[in-house]
């Protein structure tokens, strides 16, 4: 059954595997509420159960054991610690533990956002993404609405209005869809203005500092700080940003709904990750994205996995194609594209 996935399957379940049904409904029980964008009209896990049973079949395809992973970043953490304390062996006492207490920072806060994204974000947003929906059913039982999800083209004072007073909302819907189509066909420009000039110098030497080591997250984030970047015939170029190299099919993944089109060992091309896209990444042999820097989202959580990865790319959402066969490597930054 998993090796043909389709919307009925998880229906299918309990007749094919109780205990394993058992086990996917527990698991949608405490993550069902996962979203994979961060806006509120896009289905969550529990909407799109296959979406889990796809995943599944995956890592099994893969052989995928986060044991292994585990253990393997221990190992590299234990090195990397022994690496650090070697190099500051030599400095001042006062080094040693100014080091030492940014390290003890750095691993209590680090993992805050991974882990507790499902809890202040994800959770929150469905929740209310399932009160919206259940007014869109009452409205359409009323014959003022024809999908539930019209109620994501409409404010919620005048979704509330309607409904207490019992206006016909599909020509409103109908005038929002227009204007959203518009909007898509002329994007406009990506800033407007004069970009402001930010006078360093007029700051004490601390804020200056601290102005400083911000922006310079902001561009190892966003990736504003890019190498040269474009493609040839057979090349595409961007950001370094998890070491390794590895060959396979292109599989452009643009939002959530397209995540059924992700296979076991694809190299996923999408313009950026957010933490509800982690579940993906034991699944694929490489990335490259669009956007971001070394310290954005698909970059830190490819290291994590081990996959390598290229961020930056500008363009590889339009320049690359499903299938195409193409060779990622983390370390150079490049994706070579061979058909």
């Amino acid at each position: 059954m998993l090796e043909q996935v389709d919307d009925d399957a998880y229906p299918r379940l309990a007749g094919t595997d109780p205990d394993f049904a058992a086990a996917v409904d527990a698991y949608l029980h405490d993550y069902g509420c996962r979203v994979f964008h961060h806006a509120i009209h896009y289905p969550t896990l529990m909407e799109k159960p296959a979406i889990l049973l796809r995943l599944v079949r995956d890592r099994m395809a893969r052989g995928f054991d986060s044991q292994i992973i585990a253990k393997k970043l221990e190992e590299d953490r234990a090195a990397a610690m022994a690496e650090a304390h070697a190099a500051f062996a030599k400095r001042s006492a006062e080094d040693r533990e100014r080091f030492e207490k940014a390290l003890e920072s750095a691993q209590q806060v680090y993992p805050i956002k991974e882990d507790c994204e499902y809890s202040t974000f994800d959770v929150p947003t469905a929740l209310m993404r399932y009160a919206l929906l259940e007014l869109g059913n009452r409205l359409i039982r009323q014959g003022w609405l024809d999908s539930r999800s019209d109620v994501f083209f409409m404010e919620l004072e005048e979704l509330l209005a309607i409904f207490r007073e019992g206006k016909d909302a599909r020509d409103l819907v109908a005038h929002r869809k227009a204007e959203r189509a518009w909007i898509e066909a002329h994007p406009g420009p990506p800033s407007y203005g004069v970009e402001p000039q930010i006078p360093f110098n007029a700051y004490p030497p601390e804020i200056q500092l601290l102005v400083k080591g911000m922006l310079w997250v902001r561009n190892e984030y966003y990736g504003f700080v890019q190498p040269q970047i474009g493609a040839t015939e057979t090349v595409l170029r961007g950001s370094a940003a998890s070491p390794g190299r590895y060959t396979g099919p292109a599989r452009v993944i643009r939002n959530e709904s397209e995540f059924a089109k992700l296979q076991a060992g694809d190299v996923l091309i999408c313009p950026i990750t957010t933490p509800s896209w982690s579940v993906l990444f034991p699944t694929i042999g490489a990335i490259v994205t669009d956007a971001g820097g070394i310290l954005s989202h698909p970059a830190i959580i490819a290291r994590e996995y081990r996959v390598p990865a290229v961020v930056a790319t500008k363009n590889a959402t339009s320049l690359l194609k499903d299938g195409q066969t193409v060779t990622v490597d983390g370390s150079a930054g490049t994706v070579e594209i061979e058909s």
